[in-house]
């Protein structure tokens, strides 16, 4: 009688940062954080070497002793995986991607053996071509990462501005978002309000004109909160506004992460549609919120990374929180998550995988708006990487 096999569970990784998923029941966790912590700028060259065992936080801060500055997201928290799956910034438009900056990536594929591979050429070989595209997008379902060499940017000082609003002057302010120069950007979070959380570069013309029409018109009537900081290091946290009857018990979350080309016309059904869905959050700490990309961001051609959405302007992403063994409000989170996706996806088409959900019943719906045509070139470069599945499947 012939034994069946067992199929091992895909190996978990825990670097520098936090992680949506670096652990779970029946699963093992590779801990990169004691072991890889090199972090070194070389002056000349401006390129930076950082280990797994490094945050964003750790290295932003770093880089600003020495003037120098880097795309990182809206929090410091992250580590290796805000860069490897496309890492948006709020200096996005004007920087680029996160993946844009890699120069070097060093790791081990999943079938163990290491590997180091540079930025292609006009020379390189198609096969090193599809390796780098594969990595820059989709890392986490080849490799296990170990470090990077990246470009970086001279620092620069922003101005940092917040406000509350509600969603009919959040639907004007997308639409004027839309038109801004490249050294601004627009974050937005709904959950009991809704707060606006812009960025731009001091020092622009473009910028502080756009700016300065802002306050005359549709900021003139809110509390607005400005911060002048030296760089992206300073970033004041962007989360959701605090209630005095917010929860405060343990609870856990999943997050979805969509991407939009321009909403255009269809925001004004979109924002209503919206507003009718927060009403009905089954907890509290359920939200959505969208950060900006575009300008230097659609610059690269699709083919160039596993991140094929360059057309995308918002980062749309929902948020289903419930508290911790609470399976009740666990299902109405995510049932609530699905109809905001539903309303969403006719404008947002795109998915952006920061976060991986092999353990939920829509992964391969992910892999499919997030890959597109892609897909099958990615499930062929790890049926020669990982052909025994160690790391999440595609």
């Amino acid at each position: 009688m012939r034994s069946a096999q067992i199929k091992p569970k895909p190996l978990l990784v825990c670097s520098g940062g936090t992680s949506s998923r670096c652990a779970a029941d029946g699963h093992w966790t590779l801990d990169l954080r004691e072991s890889y912590r090199q972090l070194h700028l070389d002056i000349s060259s401006s390129h930076v070497t950082l280990g797994a065992g490094h945050s964003m936080k750790t290295l932003l801060s770093e880089l600003a002793r020495y003037r120098r500055s880097f795309p990182g997201g809206l929090s410091g928290l992250p580590g290796l995986g805000y860069i490897l799956t496309g890492g948006i910034s709020p200096l996005s438009r004007s920087q680029g991607l996160a993946i844009d900056q890699i120069i070097e990536i060093k790791g081990v594929w999943g079938n163990g053996e290491s590997f180091i591979q540079s930025k292609p050429v006009a020379s390189s070989s198609l096969k090193d071509q599809l390796t780098w595209r594969g990595l820059c997008g989709a890392a986490p379902f080849l490799a296990v990462i170990t470090g990077l060499k990246l470009a970086t940017q001279p620092l620069k000082p922003l101005r940092i501005w917040q406000f509350n609003l509600h969603y009919e002057q959040l639907l004007d302010l997308i639409h004027q978002a839309e038109i801004w120069p490249q050294s601004m950007s627009l974050q937005w979070i709904w959950g009991n309000e809704i707060k606006a959380y812009g960025v731009s570069i001091l020092n622009d013309n473009d910028g502080a004109e756009t700016f300065k029409q802002l306050q005359k018109t549709l900021l003139c009537n809110n509390i607005i909160k400005i911060d002048d900081v030296a760089g992206l290091h300073e970033l004041p946290p962007f989360m959701l506004p605090t209630c005095s009857k917010a929860p405060t018990d343990r609870f856990h979350s999943e997050v979805v992460g969509l991407l939009s080309p321009t909403w255009g016309n269809s925001c004004d059904q979109l924002m209503k549609s919206l507003a009718d869905l927060m009403a009905k959050r089954p907890d509290p700490r359920c939200c959505v919120a969208a950060q900006q990309l575009g300008g230097a961001t659609r610059q690269i051609s699709k083919d160039a990374s596993s991140f094929i959405h360059r057309q995308a302007i918002w980062k749309p992403w929902i948020t289903a929180a419930w508290p911790a063994g609470d399976t009740h409000i666990k299902q109405q989170s995510l049932n609530w998550l699905e109809q905001v996706w539903a309303t969403l996806e006719p404008c947002c088409d795109g998915v952006h995988l920061a976060q991986m959900h092999p353990h939920l019943p829509w992964h391969q719906r992910e892999l499919k708006a997030a890959f597109g045509e892609w897909l099958p070139g990615l499930q062929e470069l790890k049926a020669c990487h990982d052909p025994y599945g160690t790391l999440p499947p595609l």
